[in-house]
């Protein structure tokens, strides 16, 4: 069996409880495929909400009829699946994010935030529904209860929905379909919910402090653990290109990094005190008879310190290191900076600026130049060597340098391009994985050791 299956097949349920896949969870992945696109786009911040609300919203109904995309079953013979509501309405948790509010947990947050209800509060509706839509924009059939529904990601298809079946691709994007093949449309869409923004998806400390569960996302890990509601065949690949998983987790990498330097420039601060939303939850919420802090050799940080929740920083960082190595030193530098001044030094702002500046040279480069299979090899033995270096005290880190590999693992592993040693490399993903399994009761040394099971398994390729 090709790793690709087997590590998903068997690690599904471990990385939901990584990544948090609560019934408290934020509307989950706006892409339900585990494949990346190639780019032709410029890696930008985002800080203003991703979803498309320039056309029409027509409402999920739209695309239910049973000749549409709303088949029981695959239509043969067909370029597309035509299944792709009842994969959406039955197997995909988008469907429930609207639902998630109506949930008694979700109603305890809301009083405790002061809020009549969930499922009537901005706040909660800007990623657990297309609330984003504006009013006059939403059709007869628009409904906030759809949760997370097509258009939210497809986008509004009002020009599209009578010629989308008829016309050429380029045509449908022209006519406001969102290029979801693309990693930096796709990236932005979804860090928007997943790290939030600084408009109407934004997530603040008083959110997680009333109970609103962590928030942790890697756009090719969560893209391949939703159902699939479409094919990457030859027709798909003509008309949108070929997927490329690494450069998905790549670009991905390099979004929500500037995704979070946008929302601490936009709210550094909360009154008096940081905006900790920005920083590492687990520094701070973890029991105080654990004393088995080693200083991180990438960032430097001095114990006791409030630390940025800088693990997608960090793995930009090793990822600039194999791929744009003369850009990685002043990265690092930059990112050292801004993690011992803070959010709230005089001088945080142009580190900030820094930071987006090096960051989108690196994105760049990607988009000119997408990684390839040497440059994965490197990458990936970058990733458990600096895993072992800095031994990943840090719960956050760990599991961002877990899906990391895994994606990196796969991608590479996906086009038979590495012939891995795989029982040791599947049992040692295995362990990879069941390390992370309770961030509560996280132990350093277990992740460490299925590291250098990884790295056994790179040095003993056949």
């Amino acid at each position: 069996m090709r790793l690709r299956s087997k590590i998903y097949i068997a690690l599904a349920p471990a990385i939901m409880v990584i990544i948090g896949f609560s019934q408290l969870s934020l509307a989950q992945n706006s892409n339900s495929s585990g494949q990346g696109m190639q780019t032709t786009q410029t890696v930008q911040s985002n800080s203003h909400s991703s979803i498309p609300t320039y056309d029409k919203h027509l409402g999920v109904a739209s695309c239910a009829s049973s000749t549409c995309h709303g088949s029981t079953v695959a239509f043969a013979g067909s370029n597309v699946l035509q299944n792709e509501f009842r994969t959406w309405n039955e197997e995909d948790p988008h469907a429930r994010a609207f639902k998630t509010l109506l949930s008694p947990e979700s109603q305890k947050i809301a009083r405790k935030l002061g809020l009549k209800s969930a499922d009537g509060a901005t706040e909660c509706l800007g990623c657990h529904s297309g609330n984003s839509v504006p009013i006059d924009l939403r059709g007869e059939s628009f409904s906030l209860s759809d949760g997370v529904g097509c258009e939210t990601c497809h986008g509004g298809a009002g020009r599209y929905i009578e010629s989308h079946t008829k016309a050429t691709h380029q045509d449908n994007l022209s006519a406001g379909l969102t290029p979801l093949e693309k990693p930096v449309e796709r990236a932005q869409l979804c860090v928007s919910c997943h790290v939030g923004n600084s408009s109407d998806r934004k997530i603040t400390h008083e959110i997680m402090g009333a109970g609103h569960p962590r928030l942790s996302f890697e756009v090719n890990t969560f893209s391949s653990i939703q159902p699939a509601h479409y094919l990457a065949d030859a027709d798909y690949e003509l008309r949108k290109g070929k997927p490329n998983t690494m450069q998905l987790w790549a670009i991905g990498q390099l979004v929500a990094s500037k995704q979070l330097l946008a929302n601490i420039s936009a709210f550094p601060r909360a009154g008096l005190f940081p905006e900790l939303a920005h920083m590492n939850c687990l520094a701070c919420h973890q029991t105080l008879s654990r004393v088995d802090w080693v200083a991180n050799p990438l960032t430097q940080v001095a114990p006791g310190s409030i630390s940025f929740n800088d693990a997608h920083l960090l793995t930009s960082y090793q990822l600039a290191h194999s791929v744009t190595p003369e850009l990685s030193d002043d990265l690092l530098r930059k990112i050292r900076g801004l993690s011992n001044k803070g959010a709230l030094d005089a001088d945080s702002q142009a580190l900030i600026d820094g930071l987006e500046m090096q960051l989108s040279l690196v994105g760049d480069h990607l988009l000119e130049n997408p990684i390839s299979e040497a440059q994965g090899k490197q990458l990936l033995a970058k990733l458990v060597d600096s895993g072992l270096q800095a031994s990943h005290q840090g719960y956050g880190s760990a599991e961002q340098s877990a899906m990391a590999i895994n994606s990196v693992v796969l991608a590479l592993n996906s086009e038979q391009a590495t012939a891995f040693d795989q029982i040791v490399m599947q049992a040692a993903i295995d362990d990879m994985f069941g390390a992370l399994a309770n961030p509560h009761d996280y132990r350093a040394y277990a992740f460490i050791s299925s590291l250098k099971g990884i790295q056994s398994a790179l040095l003993n390729q056949p």
